[in-house]
């Protein structure tokens, strides 16, 4: 998928996220377990990583009274985040500014935790994203990622690889379906459509992030699922 095209989709799918994957309960308790993995704390800085619409990081500013770095590459996503937030006690404890996973900015600082969910994966060369993001914790810090416990690697023509992502697929269109009704089934059967078909930008297994983790310097990597069976999964890794 050319660039431009990429950048033209996520600002679309801003307009709807928060009636789709906003609405779905696995996303929705991924979130969850995300916050409580990483133990954030009063005092904490947390940077959310693919921030989008600040699902996750309004559930860390309920969590604590932490202060909160949102980045995203979507002028909508970032929009709407601060729509949320505008007039209300939240705005001075959040920064929302254009960022990127692969090139996280030198003038970001350090930070207590570093979180991401469903993002991640966009990013083709995985390891030196994990090794900077490390470089980026403090002492003690929690990187926490949240994502789908699925390998989408290999040939696009791989009828083999085609399977393994519609196994998936169906799960999440029926759950879509049942919590976000038809307008939301339509948004994610377009999001499905779009992961098939992109190349480099893979998901990844839970194996591989916590081996990949380990090699960028990591330690006490632990991996949970949202629920029992459940290709989600939640993977908290510590800087010593």
């Amino acid at each position: 998928m050319k660039k431009n095209g990429k950048r033209d989709w996520f600002q679309d799918w801003s307009n709807d996220y928060d009636a789709t994957l906003g609405r779905m309960r696995r996303h929705l308790r991924m979130l969850d377990l995300v916050t409580a993995a990483s133990g954030v704390r009063d005092g904490d800085r947390v940077l959310d990583i693919g921030c989008g619409t600040g699902l996750l990081s309004l559930r860390f500013l309920k969590a604590a009274n932490c202060t909160v770095v949102g980045i995203d590459k979507s002028a909508g996503m970032r929009a709407c985040f601060r729509r949320k937030i505008r007039g209300t006690a939240l705005e001075r404890r959040v920064e929302v500014r254009n960022g990127d996973a692969a090139r996280l900015d030198p003038d970001l600082g350090r930070f207590d935790v570093i979180a991401s969910t469903v993002t991640l994966h966009h990013v083709k060369n995985k390891l030196p994203m994990i090794r900077s993001i490390r470089s980026r914790l403090k002492p003690g810090g929690r990187f926490v990622i949240g994502d789908v416990d699925l390998d989408t690697t290999g040939s696009l023509a791989d009828p083999k690889r085609l399977g393994r992502i519609l196994d998936f697929l169906r799960e999440e269109w029926i759950a879509a379906m049942a919590d976000a009704g038809p307008d939301g089934f339509r948004r994610m059967y377009d999001n499905g459509k779009k992961h098939v078909f992109n190349d480099g930008e893979y998901c990844v297994s839970f194996r591989e992030w916590t081996a990949l983790c380990r090699k960028a310097g990591f330690t006490g990597t632990r991996v949970v699922p949202v629920a029992k069976g459940s290709r989600f999964k939640v993977l908290r890794a510590l800087r010593k």
